[in-house]
């Protein structure tokens, strides 16, 4: 990331390539009911971090398990895809160390809370679902080669089978081994923290106790050899069948917290809390090479599959923000970095989307807005003394209260353009773009954003707690701050009067005052059709205002302060923030609860925004921006096909499937992830040339599936909707990964995200 915002990279994106999501309906395995009930959001992942205590590896499937760090108040391990940083799926609630299976199917973590119990928790990688739950805890875990025993630390060493989710056996008690291996033969286990030791798994019994204190374990892909990595000593390489030490490794100035062979076994890697990285030639025991630029511990080394690459990870345990990112990958020949991701993130105050949901601002609490990249979850500019990031309704222009003023920046470029003199809050841009409205504690000034001047001041005291939004079709101007009432101005007459009196005349207007609230309103937003304004209150609830009448017309209970609130672009579904992690989702029409979820973040989830297609929600908080992926709950699902192919249809369903669809749908593909093959439904609401472009990651096309012309009608069971069998236009199957699925039918265009996992 830039820190400073000059010459930053623009996205890697564009309108057809969006962020990897897991629809409720997929993760639950079925696809949703007609009737819908209840909204329950999916967790993604978070951008960036706000703290790391550990990592692991598994080469097999180029996949990173990272966990948070206790003083990031988040209890969580997120799977990531190595190479890429992008999420895989996450495990909530656990923070101990994880550790992947050898073939790289399973990933287990300990540390997971459920009341006052704790246990170990086993995921399937390629489902992203929990599939075992072990009784206990665990500081550190191994996989035996074959997979059928896992070896937890807690207390004692204990083995579990892994089919039955029974206890084997307890090798030790009252031994709290910081680290755990296995032989590549699964023979022998080695534990270690203050000396290391060596068991026979077959016999359940000790083997040796080796006189080296221990940070770090491995074996070497022959098993020959145990190098231990340790926090005063130099690195000790062991023959394992000799027990005995054949050498040493000196150059670390810090504690060595990683080690790891390449798959040849003819180098070794070393990671040190002196923020290097050392490889070491095997043959001669000596230093090859040191990689420096980590600002912290280097907790984690690793090689890919083939050796070419290595990938290594910093510690962030005491939260210090630090401008490197957390992982970097390095090629192996050249000594040279090659990439790096996972940036930190700092406590959130605001989000905002750009209009085609390529980008994501968020504003921090330390006067910082960070630009990330949704598709890659990269981070890529950064402009300090700068916060409440607003983008203009046609994507141009990115708008950030600085520390003297407003700052302009041009989307292509980010760059200033522009400065808007003032002490400006919260911002917001009229429907049409013209206007920028900016909050005081003294009221709201309209800017014209083509000549960068003030065009009218409105004079109200908003105190701290200020906000104004413009509805919908741009009429109205709201604002609220400390005080418990909502101020509504017509803006034809304010602009009439300014100009008359002057632009730079605090005007005294008297707005229309929307009175309910019973104390500070923490934030306002408009729904898309402009006919219902609601307000959050830290009084507890948020309250839905009839706009035509300016009348209260529904109370809802968001369980505390309801400090983020955010329609979805649709106008269904309203979320809410109450007090903790007390998420809310709400039925518009019938103001009913509909879902509630915890955001994860420590106290507050202060911040929430919805993607400009509805897919994704953001929340903001203490230390990091959560994503979540919204179920697309429609009035009228796609029920004809369950995932296995199994019809479902009723004989009202199949004639109501007979009318011509109100509008052409691009509707979600079954299954989804898939592997090999999908079927993409659709509506059509007017006869069409019929066009689906599959594009990968980077924006390139992968296949084109030509479906001709097409009469208005639905297009969802097997037989009707678009086959893809996982196929480019070579015929290869397409390696696993997030692709993004285009339709074109006539005028109409519409992009939906795909997985394929193998």
């Amino acid at each position: 990331m830039n820190p400073k915002g000059e010459g930053v990279r623009a996205p890697a994106t564009r309108a057809y390539r969006c962020l990897l999501l897991f629809t409720a309906a997929v993760l639950a395995g079925s696809l949703r009911p007609a009737v819908v009930v209840a909204m329950e959001p999916q967790p993604i992942g978070r951008l960036g971090f706000a703290a790391v205590m550990s990592f692991a590896y598994s080469p097999t499937n180029d996949l990173l398990a990272v966990s948070a760090s206790a003083v990031s108040g988040l209890h969580e391990v997120r799977i990531l895809d190595a190479t890429t940083g992008t999420p895989v799926f996450m495990i909530p609630g656990a923070y101990r160390k994880p550790a992947f299976s050898w073939d790289g199917k399973t990933v287990a973590t300990g540390g997971v809370f459920d009341g006052a119990q704790t246990y170990i928790t086993l995921w399937d990688t390629e489902l992203g679902r929990e599939t075992a739950r072990l009784t206990g805890d665990a500081h550190a875990l191994a996989f035996s080669p074959d997979g059928s025993i896992l070896a937890s630390s807690f207390r004692g060493i204990t083995l579990w089978n892994v089919a039955t989710r029974q206890e084997i056996a307890v090798l030790v008690d009252n031994n709290d081994a910081s680290w755990l291996a296995f032989s590549p033969d699964g023979r022998i286990l080695a534990s270690g923290d203050e000396t290391v030791k060596l068991w026979d798994i077959e016999a359940r019994q000790e083997i040796s106790t080796l006189p080296r204190s221990a940070t770090a374990l491995a074996f070497s892909p022959d098993g020959r050899t145990l190098a231990i990595g340790s926090g005063v000593d130099p690195i000790s390489l062991w023959d394992v069948a000799a027990l005995r030490e054949v050498a040493t490794l000196t150059g670390h100035t810090g504690a060595v917290l990683s080690v790891a062979f390449s798959p040849d076994g003819g180098t070794l890697v070393s990671g040190s809390a002196d923020q290097t990285i050392k490889l070491w030639d095997i043959a001669s025991t000596r230093e090859m090479a040191t990689l420096a630029g980590h600002e912290g511990p280097v907790a984690m080394v690793a090689f890919n599959r083939d050796g070419t690459d290595l990938i290594s990870g910093r510690w962030d345990d005491d939260g210090r923000d630090r401008p490197d990112d957390i992982v970097r990958r390095w090629d192996v020949a050249s000594r040279q970095q090659i990439d790096s991701f996972g940036g930190r993130t700092s406590n959130v105050w605001s989000l905002a989307f750009s209009p085609d949901g390529d980008v994501l601002a968020s504003g921090s609490l330390d006067h910082r807005v960070t630009l990330w990249d949704v598709v890659s979850w990269r981070g890529f500019a950064v402009f300090d003394t700068e916060r409440n990031p607003a983008f203009s309704p046609d994507g141009t222009i990115l708008a950030t209260a600085g520390s003297d003023g407003i700052v302009l920046r041009d989307v292509a470029s980010w760059r200033p353009t522009a400065a808007l003199a003032g002490n400006p809050g919260f911002l917001a841009f009229s429907p049409d773009g013209a206007i920028l409205s900016s909050t005081t504690t003294d009221g709201v000034t309209l800017w014209s954003v083509a000549t960068s001047q003030r065009i009218a001041t409105l004079s109200a005291s908003l105190g701290g707690n200020r906000w104004a939004v413009f509805s919908p079709n741009g009429t109205l101007l709201a604002a609220s701050g400390d005080e418990d009432t909502v101020l509504v101005w017509e803006l034809a007459p304010v602009l009439e009067l300014a100009a008359a009196v002057g632009t730079d005349v605090p005007l005294r207007i008297e707005p229309d005052r929307l009175i309910g609230h019973t104390q500070s309103i923490e934030e306002l937003a408009f729904s898309p059709d402009g006919q219902t304004l609601a307000s959050g209150s830290r009084d507890g609830t948020t309250r839905f205002w009839d706009v035509a009448s300016r009348q209260e017309v529904a109370v809802l209970d968001t369980g505390g302060r309801a400090r983020g609130i955010a329609f979805s672009p649709d106008g269904r579904t309203l979320a809410t923030v109450g007090r903790g992690e007390n998420l809310k989702f709400w039925d518009v029409a019938s103001r009913r609860e509909i879902g509630t979820f915890s955001s994860g973040h420590r106290f507050f989830a202060y911040a929430m925004a919805f993607s400009p297609d509805g897919s994704l929600l953001a929340t903001g908080g203490d230390g990091s921006v959560a994503l979540w992926g919204v179920p697309d709950f429609g009035e009228d699902p796609p029920t004809a096909v369950e995932p296995r192919g199994k019809a479902r249809s009723t004989w009202s369903q199949m004639k109501r499937a007979a009318l011509i669809p109100r509008e052409t749908a691009f509707l979600p593909n079954y299954p989804n992830p898939f592997n090999p093959e999908t079927w993409i439904p659709f509506d059509l609401h007017d006869h069409a040339t019929v066009t689906i472009s599959i594009y990968d990651a980077s924006g390139r096309i992968v296949r084109r599936l030509e479906l001709g012309e097409r009469p208005a009608g639905t297009y969802r069971t097997r037989d009707r909707a678009a086959h893809w069998d996982g196929r480019n236009e070579q015929g290869e199957l397409v390696s696993s990964g997030v692709y993004v699925a285009e339709l074109r039918a006539g005028d109409y265009r519409s992009t939906r995200r795909i997985t394929v996992r193998k």
